[in-house]
């Protein structure tokens, strides 16, 4: 059902406030996260281990979680410390604990096996951290598979239909002046990548804009986070280049960006946390604001398809969805994924062998 071993978006560090406890559900599993007095980040199974109650409608009491069920006291590392009427903790009462990382305004959580956490795999957002753009923020909850949230990014063919009437294009033919060239779609050990140069375009936002040579980076990686980095230049600069990437210091017209990160919380449900930087030289802090508000009314508009289209699946008969050539990232990016998935299940079942 879903990769354990990734680094999961919980959500933005400053949502989580020192003194409160914080109920979250990722990949069906309960959780409780708090800060310790150090300002550290915790997560532990929101699920005491005596009763199961869930910890997080207990109460904080320095640095430990007291369950309000039967007052079992337990620490952030899981172990109890502490319970009500006995001179003892039993060691056996102890709930399971979760590796958490603040990196890029993000909290992330690692599922998996807690020895096998490598912080080295959390993905780079660090345009996140730019402080030269107008930045912008947002979140849905769908009512839909995290994967159809993925494939959905992963696929340019459906803006000019969905978002015919915000961010949306018309279909580029062959005989049309506005050329798309690169490699496409490529695997990743952990996701794909797309690099290009789209020639002969206009901003979106600006149809009447001189016509400019546009180099476009994403990489979308496990469980389902992308990055986005879209930027112009003069017409001509990508002949010039040879087709080749523009180096980081070559300047262009306008910088572009775009986080964006899908949690599943479970089967049925996802948490879709945006945001999206325009660089603050290139446009009116005004400008920038209509960009991010029709952005916000184009993720709308996705939201809306995409539940519709899990509805229609959880009430038609089975069956297997067709592929067109605009499939190619999503098709990558599901085969990835069910690869690391497929590792991850044999490492479980030799585990359980060698144990047994």
């Amino acid at each position: 059902m879903f990769l354990k071993s990734a680094w999961y978006v919980a959500g933005w560090t400053n949502e989580f406030e020192a003194g409160q406890l914080y109920a979250r559900r990722i990949i069906d599993e309960p959780l409780v996260m708090m800060r310790r007095e150090d300002g550290t980040l915790v997560a532990l199974e929101d699920r005491c281990p005596h009763r199961w109650a869930p910890l997080s409608l207990g109460r904080i009491e320095d640095d430990t979680i007291r369950c309000m069920y039967h007052g079992v006291r337990l620490a952030t590392n899981g172990r109890c410390v502490e319970v009500p009427g006995q001179t003892s903790a039993p060691g056996s009462l102890k709930a399971c604990t979760y590796p958490v990382v603040e990196r890029y305004q993000w909290a992330w959580i690692w599922m998996g096996d807690p020895e096998k956490a490598d912080t080295s795999l959390i993905p780079d957002c660090s345009l996140l951290d730019r402080e030269d753009v107008y930045s912008h923020r947002g979140e849905l909850h769908y009512a839909a598979n995290y994967n159809l949230i993925n494939d959905n990014l992963l696929d340019l063919s459906h803006v000019a239909f969905v978002h015919e009437k915000t961010i949306g294009r018309k279909v580029q033919g062959d005989d049309e002046p506005n050329v798309v060239t690169g490699a496409g779609a490529q695997p990743l050990p952990r996701g794909v990548s797309n690099n290009n140069w789209s020639i002969g375009r206009t901003a979106m936002q600006a149809p009447d804009a001189p016509v400019t040579d546009q180099w476009m980076w994403f990489s979308y990686l496990v469980p389902g986070i992308f990055i986005n980095h879209f930027r112009t230049y003069p017409a001509g600069t990508a002949e010039r280049l040879n087709f080749a990437e523009p180096s980081k210091d070559l300047e262009c017209i306008s910088d572009t960006f775009s986080c964006q990160a899908v949690t599943p919380l479970s089967e049925r449900s996802t948490r879709y946390i945006y945001s999206g930087g325009h660089r603050k030289i290139d446009m009116s802090p005004e400008a920038a604001a209509s960009i991010f508000g029709m952005v916000d009314e184009a993720f709308r508009e996705d939201t809306a398809m995409i539940e519709a289209q899990q509805r229609m699946i959880d009430s038609g008969p089975p069956g297997t969805m067709g592929w067109i050539q605009a499939d190619r990232g999503l098709s990558l990016f599901r085969k990835v994924l069910d690869r690391l998935c497929a590792e991850e299940r044999e490492a479980f079942a030799l585990k359980q062998t060698e144990a047994a």
